[in-house]
């Protein structure tokens, strides 16, 4: 299941444990930071100097077949295992096949008055080797790989000014990555790229969107730009592709013996239960009770993510949910405060689907979503009956995205006050 697995203690800054991509080692001093950039400084400047001098050519690997522009993930599963099975298990492997998607895009191009267009924006970035090969109808198996291996790894540089295409694009025999070394293996030559070590602009191009109208309908990158987290040198990847202990590739094809890191490929965004659990946090301030009401005063606090959460799509909710449970565990008559960005057409009207949005997204409504490192304390006033047994604060995550299905809802985290007595 995409997300299931257990994002590594410390990925998102704030946590003082763990390994991150900035930090490095135990602990979220400046010290800590700086041993931590040194200590991983060694390890990529030692790959480095032990590689051979970088070759004009690179050699073929026996059995290696190419269908257009663009390695399978397959290909590259042949010598990087371990990060191909991460990756595997990414929403970004399965971008451009789920059901989902698939919806969504229908029901977009439907309310378009360019649908063409409409499928073009939607498969360019869920499949974006068709940037390349042009396969919008994803008729090569590699387009539907989605955001696949050999697409990221062969970006040369980004310029989110130039709109429609902001990737220049190198397909070939050359991979960037982020270590510092520049030689060649048997299946291809790998380069050094500060785009791949740490530069936002490499999520940027497909998490930050206009809509036909221009309206800016995806504002992740905007949203860390303007938090504080740029200031402190914390990029997309050091939460979402935390560095962790791995091998990059079998230890035949590197020859070197050592310590090992490599960056997550799993790349668990905001709606994986446990990267929602790093980043916010639900506390009840204050609680009394008489035996008719309750008052209640509860902290919800962003204090891991380096942009408003919920992030991502419109169609995203955080809910702070607040009742009095009853003797059958459900909440009666519970109280709800959404956190999220609104969206309006034209007119200054609420749209409240995928498509809608997509296609009349017009203005920004009220934005209540949390700010990096931002707290909001909310009150309430609980009514209480004979039976209830508990007062009930719950945080819960909402994505209504799917256009043919019901708004799922997930509890992140929550809290109670006992009733005794009753």
């Amino acid at each position: 299941m995409i997300g299931s697995a257990p994002f590594p203690a410390g990925a998102c800054p704030g946590k003082n444990q763990g390994i991150n991509r900035s930090m490095g080692v135990p602990g979220g001093t400046d010290m800590g930071r700086f041993a931590g950039l040194v200590l991983i400084a060694g390890w990529l400047l030692a790959a480095g100097e032990s590689a051979p001098a970088a070759e004009k050519t690179t050699a073929a690997r026996p059995g290696k077949a190419r269908s257009g522009p663009y390695d399978s993930a397959a290909e590259c599963k042949r010598c990087h295992a371990a990060i191909h099975a991460s990756w595997s298990e990414s929403a970004h492997a399965h971008a451009a096949t789920t059901s989902s998607f698939r919806r969504s895009m229908e029901a977009t191009m439907k309310l378009s008055s360019d649908p063409a267009r409409t499928r073009k924006d939607c498969i360019e970035c869920h499949a974006p080797t068709t940037r390349v090969t042009g396969d919008l109808d994803l008729k090569n198996p590699v387009s539907a790989e989605g955001v696949t291996c050999d697409f990221c790894h062969t970006v040369k540089e980004v310029g989110l000014e130039r709109a429609g295409q902001p990737f220049t694009l190198d397909p070939g025999p050359v991979k960037r990555g982020p270590f510092a070394y520049s030689r060649s293996f048997p299946g291809h030559r790998a380069e050094y790229s500060f785009l791949h070590r740490g530069s936002p602009l490499l999520c940027a191009a497909c998490h930050e969107f206009a809509n036909e109208k221009g309206f800016p309908l995806l504002v992740t990158y905007t949203g860390w730009k303007e938090g504080p987290f740029p200031a402190r040198g914390i990029a997309c990847q050091d939460c979402h592709m935390a560095l962790i202990p791995g091998k990059i590739a079998d230890d035949d094809l590197l020859q070197k013996q050592g310590p090992r890191v490599i960056n997550l490929h799993r790349l668990v965004g905001g709606s994986s239960m446990s990267q929602l659990n790093r980043g916010v946090r639900l506390k009840i301030e204050s609680f009394s009770a008489t035996s008719t009401v309750a008052e209640v005063r509860v902290a919800v606090a962003n204090e891991g993510a380096g942009h408003p959460i919920p992030g991502g799509l419109p169609t995203k909710s955080l809910v702070l949910v607040l009742g009095a449970e009853n003797a059958s565990g459900a909440l009666e008559n519970p109280q709800e405060t959404i956190y999220r960005r609104e969206i309006l057409d034209a007119q200054g009207a609420p749209l409240n689907t995928l498509p809608e949005m997509f296609v009349s997204g017009a203005k920004a409504g009220l934005d209540s979503r949390l700010k990096p490192g931002e707290t909001r304390h909310e009150s309430f006033r609980v009514a209480l009956r004979g039976g209830s047994r508990a007062v009930v604060a719950r945080l819960e995550y909402r994505d209504a995205t799917d256009t043919g299905a019901p708004s799922k809802s997930s509890v992140i985290t929550q809290e109670r006050r006992e009733l005794k007595g009753r």
